[in-house]
Formats: C-alpha cells, sequence, structure tokens
C-alpha cells in the first residue's frame, strides 16, 4: 500500500475512533487509567484467592490459609450444592416450558382463526371501491400519477374507513 492510501485510511480512522489513552502525553488519565484497572482485578482475584484458599487448599501447604473454619468449608460447599442444584431444576423447568409452549403454539395458536374471512373481504371489498370512487383506477393511480395534489375539499375525514365498514355490514 502507498504512503497516500495508508494516510488517507488512517485519517477514515480517525473521524470514527478517538482514544487519548493512546496518544502521546495525557500522563495523568494514562496513570489514573492504570491505576482503577489495576484495583479492579485485586477486587475480582483476592475473594478468588481467599475462598479457594480456605476450601479447596486447605489442606496443600504452598498457600497460605487466610480461614480455616470448619463452618465456612461447609457454607461454601452447601452453596455449591445449593447453586448445582437450582441450575438444575431451572434448566428443567426451562426445557419444559418451552416444550409446552411449542405444543401449544403448534397444536393452539395456528388452527384458531383469529378473524371472520367473510367479514375481511367484505371490508377490503369496500374499502377498494371507496378508494376507487375517491381517488380513480388502481392501475392509474399507481402507475401513472407520479405527483398528486390534494385540495382541502378531497381530505378524508378521521372516521371515514370507519364509516364505510359500519355501512357495508350493516347491509
Amino acid at each position: 500500500m502507498d504512503q497516500q492510501t495508508e494516510d488517507e485510511s488512517i485519517e477514515d480512522l480517525e473521524k470514527y475512533s478517538h482514544d487519548a489513552f493512546f496518544e502521546k502525553g495525557h500522563f495523568w488519565l494514562k496513570a489514573r487509567q492504570i491505576l482503577i484497572t489495576l484495583i479492579s482485578w485485586i477486587f475480582v482475584v483476592v475473594p478468588i484467592w481467599w475462598t479457594f484458599s480456605a476450601t479447596i487448599f486447605v489442606n496443600k501447604n504452598f498457600m497460605k490459609t487466610v480461614w480455616s473454619y470448619a463452618e465456612g468449608r461447609e457454607i461454601f460447599y452447601s452453596y455449591g450444592k445449593f447453586f448445582i442444584i437450582a441450575f438444575i431444576v431451572l434448566a428443567v423447568i426451562t426445557v419444559l416450558f418451552t416444550l409446552h409452549n411449542n405444543h401449544y403454539t403448534k397444536q393452539h395458536v395456528k388452527k384458531i382463526t383469529n378473524y371472520d374471512e367473510k367479514r375481511l373481504l367484505s371490508r377490503r371489498n369496500a374499502i377498494k371501491d371507496f378508494y376507487t370512487e375517491e381517488f380513480g383506477e388502481p392501475e392509474i393511480r399507481r402507475n401513472e400519477v407520479r405527483y398528486y395534489s390534494v385540495t382541502p375539499e378531497q381530505n378524508l375525514e378521521v372516521d371515514t374507513i370507519d364509516k364505510i365498514y359500519k355501512k357495508f355490514e350493516d347491509e
């Protein structure tokens, strides 16, 4: 890649991304962000070390134990059992609900007609007739007319379509 296209691609990248941390200077920003990152990792690592040193590695000599009370180990292992059982129960419930929902969808929802087809067709025909009467033939208004100016007298009232539906259903 030649120098000009490389410079252009760098300029394009700079338009979309900007991070002062990686620029020259900004010493206090870098120091603050590194310090916050290190403190955050300490908050992650210390509880894990604390828990493992007091439970799993309690009889090992290579790791110093923070506390060695039997109650703490019992709580740790009982929580472990609780979370394993809770995970299994929730997984079974999730699978059962999914199967039930799929069965219900296949057997009931798709077989139930949610609308009256005769009523739908009558409404559709009524509105087509109204549009043809008001705005002209569908082929003309869809294919030939590119610009159409509506006069204030031609504006539809808010409940025009509702009136058409009601009038057609009463017949």
